[in-house]
């Protein structure tokens, strides 16, 4: 936070943002959508290229969208599966169900066979929508021969694009959008914010991805609190990059945006030059980024050519200490840091406003938001645990998923009997209430009996050793350790580190079980990355385990080896 900006009093932020929070978690993001474009109805709530749509033109557009889906069977409840990019017509697609009170199934834009016929057989979707092609991908070509599967699909409809990526003029358009001047849908709905709104399935990084049945609530929430924590205002412009499979992308792309009254400028398929180049033309002054993302704009060209000043607010998960490394090639005032998954409705603690604390705003994962309850617990006894005392972090409240669609007992067993969800994530919190997140508890390695947390282990690496600027640590099979902790870095310029002058600098620093019995050199354009944009956790465990395997049964014994580091 910038010493020039104003701190808000504590107290007053506090209550101010409860008292948002009491109202806003009862609406739909349609009626988010219909009060803003009350209240701005002339600004901007969408721009991709030379394309400007109107809070007004939005909201009315939907509107005919909701009317020609009403047409085609569309109403409450009704499961809508669709395959799209971040673009305006994705735009009125989502308000135009949330009026309906139909629930969206956005479909990974890279799911294949096995994806989809997973994806199908839990969401049970009753109409799919899909645009024609997406990365010279033909789309239907790919889906038809799953959806003939199921019955419950009761209607594809398939939308050609145009070149420049927008729904082409076609029958097949009307159908979900209707015509120029056609009928619009009255724009009182009942539709509440307890609702369902969407089923997002998890990236499904540690296991199959599971449907996770939200409420509007859970969005609305979100933006709310992010409006909060970076000084949101209509004039604000924000570049809007998520894919929109994730809750991510609808949170961060149209709900947070769209409550405040400023403008999301869509820039279609990620490409990190294209973001970069869109900060500059369009005069971006919020975005939102992790650290993997932070690491690809930095080593594009475009990172040191394009004028990327206006951004003075970003909300962003990474590291405290990468995040210190990244501070000074921006011109941010507001930092905040958050925590979040599908099953909070995509956020549930952000760094507060009011926080000056530097170790507290770039190492913790924020403070929960008032409304949203946050507990650790020991995951073996279920009894809380004490301040700083690592455990299971636990949450309740308004951003809460509903169930696991077509999973009940894995929706029971997710839940307590005191009605806190247990996230399967490992961390802490302090004396104050901040949270911080330090991994998955499916992502813990089992090695000479302990159990070491692979991002407790990243975040030492990237703290406290000089050469390493970004790590990520995976387990591998070991006949010795039961599992060996291997670690994937990632060097600053210049740096030249064996994998045995790593280890050493790890010595007397972390207990000797957390240290990565090797280190593996990756370069910057080498990460294998999931849609997400996050390091593929599966195919650097495959790597490392190759890698281990071809070279002896005495290649961990000693702590690191007897090479230098490798590539990844």
């Amino acid at each position: 936070m910038a010493e020039t900006e104003v701190v808000p009093d504590q107290a007053v932020y506090d209550a101010l943002l409860a008292d948002d929070l009491n109202v806003n978690t009862q609406l739909s993001t349609w009626e988010m959508l219909r009060r803003t474009a009350q209240r701005v109805p002339e600004n901007d709530a969408l721009i991709t290229g030379d394309t400007h749509i109107t809070y007004q033109e939005l909201a009315g557009q939907s509107l005919r969208a909701a009317a020609a889906l009403a047409d085609l069977g569309v109403g409450r409840g009704t499961r809508v599966a669709f395959q799209f990019h971040p673009c305006p017509d994705w735009g009125v697609l989502h308000y135009a169900l949330a009026r309906l009170g139909a629930v969206g199934v956005p479909i990974n834009t890279s799911y294949m066979a096995t994806e989809l016929e997973h994806l199908f057989t839990l969401a049970q979707p009753e109409l799919l929508i899909t645009v024609d092609r997406f990365r010279d991908a033909d789309m239907a070509a790919r889906l038809f021969p799953v959806v003939a599967r199921f019955d419950s699909i009761a209607e594809t409809v398939v939308l050609p694009l145009d070149e420049g990526g927008w729904v082409a003029p076609s029958p097949e358009r009307d159908l979900v959008y209707g015509s120029d001047g056609g009928n619009e849908l009255s724009p009182t709905s009942g539709v509440g914010g307890d609702d369902p709104a969407y089923i997002i399935f998890t990236s499904g990084s540690t296991a199959a991805p599971k449907p996770v049945l939200i409420a509007h609530r859970g969005m609305v929430g979100a933006a709310t609190g992010l409006q909060h924590a970076l000084g949101l205002v209509p004039e604000d412009r924000f570049v809007a990059s998520n894919p929109v499979f994730h809750t991510g992308g609808i949170v961060w792309n149209l709900t947070m945006p769209h409550l405040v009254g400023m403008t999301s400028c869509l820039v279609g398929v990620y490409e990190t030059g294209k973001v970069l180049r869109e900060m500059e033309r369009s005069k971006i002054t919020v975005m939102g980024a992790f650290d993997t993302k932070l690491t690809m704009m930095r080593n594009a060209p475009e990172y040191h050519t394009v004028d990327r000043s206006s951004v003075r607010k970003c909300n962003v998960g990474a590291s405290g200490s990468f995040l210190r490394s990244v501070l000074g090639d921006w011109n941010w005032e507001t930092v905040a840091q958050v925590y979040g998954s599908t099953e909070s409705g995509g956020l549930g603690s952000i760094t507060p406003r009011y926080e000056i604390d530097p170790k507290v705003r770039y190492d913790a994962n924020g403070r929960p938001m008032p409304g949203m309850e946050f507990v650790i617990k020991d995951p073996e006894t279920g009894h809380r645990c004490a301040p700083d005392e690592p455990g299971e972090i636990c949450f309740q409240g308004w951003g809460t998923f509903i169930e696991y669609v077509g999973m009940p007992e894995a929706t029971a067993e997710a839940f307590d009997d005191e009605g806190f969800f247990h996230s399967g994530d490992y961390g802490f919190m302090d004396a104050a209430g901040n949270l911080y997140f330090r991994g998955r508890y499916k992502l813990m390695i089992k090695t000479g009996g302990e159990n070491v947390s692979e991002r407790e282990v990243e975040i030492f690496c990237e703290d406290n050793l000089d050469a390493v600027k970004f790590a990520i640590v995976v387990g591998v099979p070991d006949p010795l350790w039961g599992e060996a902790v291997v670690a994937f870095v990632e060097l600053h310029d210049g740096a030249i580190e064996t994998s045995d002058n790593l280890v050493e600098a790890c010595r007397g620093r972390i207990a000797n079980f957390k240290i990565p019995k090797r280190f593996l050199v990756v370069g910057e354009e080498d990460w294998p990355l999931l849609d997400s944009g996050r390091p593929d956790r599966h195919e650097l465990r495959a790597r490392a385990a190759a890698l281990m395997g071809a070279e002896g049964e005495t290649r961990l014994r000693f702590g690191g080896g007897t090479g230098g580091a490798q590539p990844g």
